[in-house]
């Protein structure tokens, strides 16, 4: 069977990501927000593969779990918009990945990003990505479940009408896009 669609991780793929993690616990310390940071990232943590069924209850859920009043205000208000002025500041595009990313694009191939977080098209456009590189974006917790979550890998395969065997998924993390992308078939290249 023949490849006809590359999906390509965002964060730490498609440009690196480092000292991101220290930009945000920096800016979020400056807030006193760090705690909403920290239970983030082990909410995030604790319920990575498993599938949800829908984005709403993916989401009730996942702020359920953070156990915090304000944890969908500060989400959606403070952390993502940051993370989105952060990348503006400090980071672009991968330009070896994304010329990856065009010629398979060019000979006919379905072009896909697939992150983890929200706020895909803003952080792409932060990183001076642009949009016209890709034919879909998608965000794992509107697929109702993160990474490895074989339900999302498969929606998106549903959603752009090709079977997983003729995908390659490209990522920076085994045991997410990885573990994901082979749990259906697909092939990956840690990048």
């Amino acid at each position: 069977m023949s490849n006809k669609a590359v999906i390509f991780d965002l964060d730490g793929t498609l440009y690196d990501k480092k000292l991101l993690p220290l930009r945000l616990v920096f800016s979020q310390l400056f807030k006193g927000k760090l705690s909403y940071l920290k239970r983030e990232r082990e909410v995030r943590k604790s319920i990575s593969g498993k599938f949800f069924g829908n984005h709403e209850n993916f989401e009730e859920h996942f702020f359920q779990l953070f156990n915090k009043k304000d944890a969908r205000e500060w989400f959606y208000c403070d952390y993502m918009p940051e993370m989105v002025s952060i990348l503006s500041k400090h980071y672009k595009f991968n330009p070896k990945v994304v010329n990856i990313l065009r010629e398979y694009r060019i000979k006919g191939y379905k072009t896909v990003v697939f992150s983890d977080y929200g706020f895909v098209e803003e952080k792409l456009k932060a990183i001076n990505f642009d949009l016209e590189w890709v034919d879909y974006i998608f965000e794992a917790p509107a697929l109702g479940g993160l990474k490895p979550c074989k339900e999302a890998f498969i929606s998106i395969c549903n959603k752009i009408k090709v079977n997983p065997e003729e995908c390659i998924m490209f990522g920076d993390r085994e045991d997410t896009d990885g573990a994901g992308a082979k749990s259906v078939g697909m092939k990956f290249i840690k990048v």
